[in-house]
């Protein structure tokens, strides 16, 4: 709501979390035509983490979406209703004129509704206060807003999302599906307020997907063509393939396994999966492990995982990855630090007559007495 003009923004939404809040005031200032100096907010915790002694500490990412729009956040006083009247009072009147004696049959209904509402009904009538309509002050008001950027600020969240062994990721426990090559490796998701979008590691969109409504779960999305193909020979040439970037003994642990598991492309692909949850060094040691004692199963790969390793993160999933895309010479381990003891020639106290560099360790506890006029007194 605008504090001069009483014209307001309105719409309904099912979350209040940072993405849709941020989605929200980007449709109220291309609404209202502009953004106002101070935006005045009733510490919601997308806005004010907390509050201390030097006054409210606000979230960091919604004051990187104010400085995109150049206006500055004011959090109300705790426990002061007094602040934020105009904001508070106008809710009874949704609550009268909108909301009462109608019913909605979803929410995107209420949502049309809303819209007509506001245009028709809020913003011709005459304010009880102002004693005009909140349409005709506003355009007494609007160039006195702050313009609107060129490029809207985006919302969309994006997160990492590990492929499982049916190359699918999951997000809000509904699962989407991917290219079945990218089983195992962690990927960029974006979601916007409709769909998820799957990225790969170049960064290029492999998937996009129509988003399932919250409190939707156990669903899946799935194109046909992310599925592998019905040709045995195409499988088993991908699966020579992933197992060739992970080296020779990745492969010939392939070998092994398809000769003698029944079922050993299906243990395949569960073993590559493995890499969304394992190291690469951890995986490739469990690896040849097996093939040192013939154990060419998922069941022995698993097991020598579960003793000797860790699961990793998806932090460590991602540097893994970029690892892996470096030139050989720079993917050795880091030069290790220096000890002190070769810096301690920079400590030691100089003589006049000495650079510091030739004075020997433990020089002053060896020193002879000081004689005469080098005496000091």
């Amino acid at each position: 709501m605008l504090s001069y003009s009483r014209r307001q923004y309105l719409r309904f939404v099912d979350s209040q979390d940072l993405p849709t809040t941020l989605r929200e005031h980007v449709r109220a200032f291309e609404h209202l035509g502009g953004v106002a100096a101070t935006c005045l907010y009733d510490n919601m915790k997308v806005v004010v983490l907390r509050h201390g002694d030097e006054g409210p500490l606000y979230n960091p990412k919604f004051l990187a979406f104010a400085t995109h729009y150049g206006f500055r956040p004011q959090a109300c006083r705790v426990r002061r209703s007094q602040t934020k009247g105009k904001v508070e009072r106008p809710f009874g009147y949704v609550e009268t004129n909108l909301l009462n004696g109608r019913t909605f049959r979803a929410l995107e209904h209420l949502n049309e509704t809303t819209t007509w509402w506001l245009a028709h009904v809020a913003d011709v009538r005459v304010h009880r206060e102002t004693k005009q309509r909140p349409l005709d002050r506003h355009a007494e008001e609007r160039p006195h807003l702050i313009a609107l950027p060129a490029v809207p600020y985006e919302v969309a969240a994006v997160e990492y999302r590990v492929v499982n062994v049916e190359g699918f990721v999951v997000y809000r426990q509904n699962s989407y599906s991917v290219p079945w090559r990218y089983i195992g490796q962690a990927l960029p998701v974006r979601i916007t307020e409709t769909e998820l979008i799957v990225y790969g590691p170049g960064i290029e969109e492999i998937a996009r997907h129509r988003l399932w409504a919250r409190g939707q779960t156990g669903q899946r999305a799935e194109h046909k063509a992310h599925r592998p193909s019905a040709d045995p020979r195409q499988h088993e040439a991908m699966l020579h393939e992933r197992f060739a970037e992970l080296g020779p003994l990745a492969e010939r642990f392939l070998a092994g396994l398809l000769a003698g598991q029944r079922y050993g492309k299906d243990q395949a692909f569960k073993v590559l999966a493995l890499q969304g949850s394992y190291a690469r060094s951890d995986l490739l040691a469990a690896l040849e492990r097996a093939v040192r004692f013939g154990a060419y199963s998922l069941n022995a790969v698993e097991r020598i995982l579960a003793v000797q390793a860790q699961p990793k993160s998806v932090l460590d999933t991602l540097a893994d990855q970029e690892r892996r895309r470096l030139p050989p010479h720079l993917r050795e381990d880091p030069v290790s630090p220096r000890p002190t003891t070769d810096y301690q020639h920079l400590v030691e106290p100089a003589t006049a007559h000495e650079p510091p560099s030739q004075i020997p360790p433990k020089a002053a506890d060896s020193a002879e007495p000081l004689d005469g006029a080098d005496r000091p007194a």
